[in-house]
Formats: C-alpha cells, sequence, structure tokens
C-alpha cells in the first residue's frame, strides 16, 4: 500500500484521487488530504482530511511533517503553484524521514513558472507582453497592439487557476449579466484596470489577447528530459481548467515543451499551457510546474501520470513505459454535491 497527501486538496482534486487509485499495477493508494479552509477540504474518496495552518503561517511545516508521520506517508502532492518554492526547502528533511515530495528544483520553478521569465526567453513563442512599470504604460500598450479592435490581459506572474486573469473588452467589462459568472473568465474597462494597478502592490502582466483554442501539454520529466507526454484542446474552460475537452497530440506545443524542460531542469509533473491558432500553430502562456486538475483526463486516455510520478519518486524506472492512448477521448467535466457529517 502507498500512502498519498495531496496539498490544497478540494473539489479539483476528486478527479486525480481516482486515477491514482485505478493504477496500472492494481496497488493499493490510500488519500490523505489537506486544505487550510474547512470549507473546501475535499472529503469524498479521501481516507483521511485535515484542517491545516496556511503555508504563511510558522506552523503549517511542523503540522505537515506530523500529519506525514502518523498517516505513514510515502509521497505528497503540492497541488497549489504558491506551495512549490516552500516544498522545495522542505523537501531534504523530509526525505530523511523517507517521505518524498513531488517538487522540482528552486531554479526550475522560479524560471518556469515565471510569466516574465518565459517572456524575456522565449519572446517569439509568447504573445507580446510588458510588464506594468508606471500607470502611463497601460495606455501605451493599448494603442501599441491596437485597442479596442484588438484585445488585451492582464495577469500576476505566479499565479494559477485564473487567479489574478482578466481580459480588457470595452463592451464585456461593462456588461453586468457577465459579472461574477462562476469559474469563467472575468472582463474589465481600460479604466477599471487603471484603478486596479493603483491599488495593488502586485505586479501585473499585460498580454496581447490570443484569438483560437485553449491547449495544454501535459508532462512528465526527469531532471531536464520529457520522458511522457500528451496534450488535449479544451473547447469551454471554467476555474482556469478544462470542463469540455478533446485528446490531441500537436507536435509544435510537444518542440516547445521539450526544449523549455531541458533549459530549465524541470523534474515531475508539469502542463505548458498554449493557444491553438486555426492553422496549428500554437502561443505559449504559461507553464505550471506541478500536477495539473485536468491530468486526470489524460490518464483515461492512457497515460497515468500522477501515478507513473508515484513510481519514478519510490525508486521505480519508468522510462520503459509503453502507454495504450486512446486519442479519440472526449471529457466532460461535471461538478456534484458532496454530503457528510462530522
Amino acid at each position: 500500500m502507498i500512502t498519498i497527501l495531496i496539498t490544497g486538496c478540494s473539489m479539483h482534486s476528486a478527479d486525480l484521487i481516482n486515477v491514482l487509485r485505478d493504477n496500472y499495477d492494481g496497488e493499493e493508494i490510500r488519500i490523505i488530504g489537506i486544505n487550510c479552509e474547512d470549507t473546501a477540504l475535499l472529503r469524498k474518496g479521501v481516507d483521511k482530511g485535515y484542517v491545516v495552518h496556511r503555508i504563511t503561517e510558522p506552523e503549517y511545516v511542523t503540522e505537515l511533517m506530523e500529519i506525514c508521520k502518523n498517516e505513514k506517508v510515502d509521497v505528497i502532492f503540492p497541488f497549489i503553484t504558491a506551495e512549490l518554492p516552500l516544498a522545495t526547502k522542505i523537501r531534504n528533511n523530509f526525505e530523511k524521514e523517507g517521505i518524498h515530495i513531488s517538487v522540482s528544483s528552486m531554479d526550475s520553478i522560479k524560471n518556469a513558472g515565471d510569466k516574465i521569465w518565459l517572456a524575456d526567453n522565449y519572446p517569439d513563442l509568447m504573445p507580446k507582453q510588458i510588464v506594468i512599470q508606471d500607470i502611463t504604460d497601460i495606455r501605451y500598450f493599448a494603442n501599441e497592439i491596437g485597442y479596442p479592435e484588438k484585445k488585451f490581459c492582464c495577469k500576476l506572474p505566479n499565479r494559477c487557476g485564473g487567479l489574478g486573469f482578466a481580459i480588457v473588452d470595452e463592451e464585456k467589462g461593462r456588461d453586468i449579466t457577465l459579472y461574477n459568472k462562476f469559474g469563467l473568465n472575468r472582463y474589465i474597462t481600460i479604466d477599471m484596470l487603471e484603478d486596479l494597478y493603483v491599488h495593488t502592490e502586485d505586479e501585473m502582466i499585460l498580454q496581447e489577447y490570443e484569438e483560437g483554442l485553449d491547449y495544454s501539454m501535459c508532462i512528465l520529466a526527469e531532471k531536464g528530459k520529457v520522458l511522457f507526454a500528451l496534450g488535449f484542446e479544451a473547447y469551454l474552460m471554467a476555474f482556469g481548467s478544462a470542463m469540455f475537452a478533446k485528446i490531441s497530440q500537436n507536435e509544435m506545443a510537444l518542440k516547445i515543451a521539450e526544449e523549455i524542460t531541458e533549459k530549465t531542469g524541470l523534474d515531475g509533473n508539469a502542463c505548458f499551457d498554449f493557444i491553438l491558432k486555426e492553422d496549428g500553430t500554437v502561443k505559449l502562456l504559461e507553464v505550471n510546474p506541478r500536477l495539473s486538475a485536468t491530468l486526470p483526463f489524460i490518464a483515461k486516455a492512457g497515460l497515468n501520470l500522477p501515478y507513473l510520478r508515484v513510481k519514478q519518486l519510490m525508486g521505480h524506472d519508468v522510462s520503459g513505459f509503453k502507454p495504450e492512448i486512446n486519442y479519440e477521448l472526449r471529457m466532460s467535466k461535471n461538478y456534484e454535491s458532496e454530503y457528510f457529517t462530522e
């Protein structure tokens, strides 16, 4: 039996738990879920759940170690981007206790996971973007790309799951029927963007908005080398995740993923997000150097990347594995109610 702990364990982790249990070897998997929010903690499908301190609080690491020892955890899967730098710092101490944390090196996370670094190093592969240094940069960038005919978006450099993302559109930004649509993109006007910039301390990126399909390439790497990769086209997105999608292998996206993985030394699970154009070319948007919420879709197609990562962390050579891929598979994601008593 293998015991796996998932941090940030929420409704987005439910499918991940299922594919870890439905593995190639029939291995018995025990799941421990933790979350800092009682209302967000997933209870269905986990063997045990804990509400813990936030990762920014000093008690968190001690608390995590105690849970791992008590539950005899073999592998930790960090499920939130903000936790990755901390995970790299504590990994060695946990390894001494026989607890493997699925995280790449600090340098690879800082580079591959940083939208600013990616744009500086791969400007030809990505949409045009700038980091706002002054409020006047907003109107300058808008004029440069031809706004309002050409749309643009704002992003925060190191966030995921659609957090800190909005599309700048004068018409839709003023359409009250689009406000607070559950899980969907938010639209704002350029005036709203200027007000947001004045009242935030975070860095903000402006990026040209590319029309096309959302496309993701999910990989498992070993010290800078892509071992396995499979992608999908997303026709509907919510919470920054695909809700309706189809397996599709794009060679240009694969080549970009291999190049960046080698340059940054990425290790473990990662997901490369693109915009797929009508002519089959792609524009790189970002890299998430961690588990993706849509990896279960890839697993159902025949490539169980989370389980292969578990085996990799536990010392098995997985490089020779030959998956059978169902390239016709489609996915529609739905959420269901959960009922419990405590």
